[in-house]
Formats: structure tokens, sequence, C-alpha cells
């Protein structure tokens, strides 16, 4: 094992909490490793000294007692902060409106293939890019009248069935 991986047991091989299939590990890589091994006397001599605190200053607790009282205070400390922690719904609710909201978002934004064109944008043509319009306007003007006639032809109109 390596000596990060030791580090971080050798606290429960100090409190004889490590399982037996560890220890036997844990002690050999301490035989090679002088700094673990110092780490380990640290932990060593902070246990002797906090049980001998306890010893000096307890008050009938029972080692189960005593056992439950750590374990609560172990597993408070090692609980996560959740992103979501002013949400007050469950999880699974929270991450469910998200999608939406970026489900509504992504439709406004990007516009599926699913959406039938309506004219608003170009339909695109066999090599993949929109055709250009072309508009020729003819203008004709009444002599007698004054009426002006202002004609758009598409010059990409074509009378022929493609189909």
């Amino acid at each position: 094992m390596r000596c990060q991986k030791i580090r971080r047991l050798l606290p429960l091989l100090a409190g004889d909490e490590l399982p037996e299939k560890q220890m036997a590990k844990v002690k050999e890589h301490l035989k090679g490793c002088l700094p673990c091994r110092e780490e380990y006397e640290k932990y060593v001599l902070l246990v002797r000294n906090t049980r001998r605190w306890l010893d000096e200053n307890r008050v009938g607790w029972e080692e189960q007692e005593w056992r439950d009282i750590v374990q609560n205070a172990v597993n408070q400390g090692t609980k996560r902060k959740s992103v979501l922690v002013p949400w007050p719904f469950p999880r699974g609710w929270a991450y469910a409106l998200m999608a939406g909201v970026m489900l509504l978002i992504a439709t406004f934004i990007v516009r599926p293939p699913f959406v039938e064109h309506n004219g608003l944008t170009p339909k695109l043509g066999d090599e993949g890019e929109a055709k250009k319009q072309e508009v020729v306007s003819m203008t004709m003007v009444s002599k007698e009248t004054g009426l002006k006639i202002v004609w758009f032809l598409d010059k990409n109109f074509d009378l022929e069935d493609n189909e």
C-alpha cells in the first residue's frame, strides 16, 4: 500500500479499530517506512493521553456509550454539504426541476428538428446551404392616372414539379 492510504488508516490502528485483514498490511508497511511509523507513534501517544484524561474525568461512562458518542461525532463530521442545502424538497425533485429548466432553455435557443418550418427560416437545399432568393422588381406607372404598380419576381421560380 502507498503511504497516503496507510496514513488514513493509522488513527484506526492506533485506536485498535482496524480490521485484522488490513492491520497486517499496515504493520508491514510501518516496518519499512520511517515517516509513517513516526506519525503512527504520534497517534498512539494521542490515544493514550486521551484515554488517560477520560479515565481521570470519566463519570460512570460505559464503553458502549463512549463508542456510540464517538461514532455519532464521526458520522456528523463526515456528512457532505449539498449544493441544494436551502432547497426544502427532496434532492430528486431539485434535479428534475433543473433538467426541465435546461430543456426549456435549450428549446428556445436551439430549434429542434421536429418543429415544422413555417417560412420564418429558409429551408436547406440539397447541398446543405440555404438557397438565396434572387428577386427582380419591375415598376409600372400609368400615364393617365399616375398609379404606380411594383411587381416583385423571383428568379428562382420553377414552373416544373421536381418531385
